[in-house]
C-alpha cells in the first residue's frame, strides 16, 4: 500500500520528535516508512519543499481566535498559540524559519497577526511590524529554548536557569504596548497613518 503525503508529513514529524532536525533525511524518512527514497518524490520534489510542508502542517494547528476578543488579545492569543504548536515538536521553529526565509511556505499566521493588529486601526506599514515582531519573538525563542533543551538532554551543558516563558510573555507585553499606543495615536489623529 502507497503512503500518502500526510503518512509522509506524520512520520517527518515523528522523527523530529523522537529525534532531531539533524536525523530528518529523505533517506531516513524512507526507511522509516518502509519505500524506497525515490517514492517520496511522488509527493515532495526535494528535501525542502517537504520541511515548507511540514512547518505549515505544525502551525495549522494554532486555533483562530474567539471572535469576542479585542484585538490586542487577538494579537495575544495567535503568538500564545504560535509558540504551543512550535513547542510541540522539537526543532520545528527552525523548520519554519527556514521555510519562510526560502519562499516555500506562506506565512499565514504572520497575514492573522496583522490582520488582528489592523482590526486595532493600525496602519498597513504598522501591523506588519507587529507582525513581523511577534513572529520573530516566538520564532527566536523557540529555537533558543529548543537548542537548550536538545543541549541539555545530550548532556552538552547543564540547565540554564532561563525561564523562557518569562521571556516570551513579557517580550510579547512590549510589542502589544507599543501596538496599543500606535493604535491609540491612530485614534486620536483620526486617521490610519504610518511613519515614513
Amino acid at each position: 500500500m502507497s503512503n500518502t503525503r500526510a503518512d509522509v508529513l506524520r512520520a517527518a514529524r515523528d522523527i523530529l520528535t523522537e529525534h532531531s532536525l539533524a536525523d530528518l533525511s529523505m533517506r531516513r524518512l524512507a526507511a522509516d516508512l518502509g519505500v524506497r527514497p525515490n517514492a517520496l518524490y511522488w509527493h515532495f520534489p526535494n528535501k525542502q519543499t517537504l520541511l515548507a510542508a511540514l512547518s505549515d502542517e505544525i502551525l495549522s494547528s494554532v486555533g483562530a481566535p474567539p471572535d469576542a476578543l479585542d484585538w490586542d488579545d487577538r494579537l495575544a492569543h495567535l503568538a500564545a498559540g504560535m509558540r504551543g504548536a512550535l513547542l510541540d515538536v522539537p526543532d520545528s521553529a527552525e523548520v519554519v524559519s527556514s521555510s519562510w526565509a526560502s519562499g516555500l511556505s506562506p506565512k499565514t499566521i504572520a497575514d492573522e497577526i496583522a490582520d488582528a493588529a489592523r482590526g486595532g486601526g493600525l496602519g498597513e506599514r504598522d501591523a506588519s511590524a507587529v507582525a513581523t515582531a511577534i513572529c520573530q519573538l516566538v520564532i527566536g525563542l523557540t529555537i533558543e529554548e529548543q537548542t537548550r533543551a536538545q543541549m541539555e538532554r545530550l548532556q552538552v551543558t547543564g540547565p540554564s536557569g532561563r525561564d523562557f516563558t518569562a521571556e516570551f510573555t513579557d517580550g510579547l507585553n512590549v510589542i502589544l504596548d507599543g501596538a496599543r499606543m500606535r493604535a491609540r495615536r491612530v485614534t486620536a489623529t483620526g486617521a490610519m497613518t504610518d511613519p515614513g
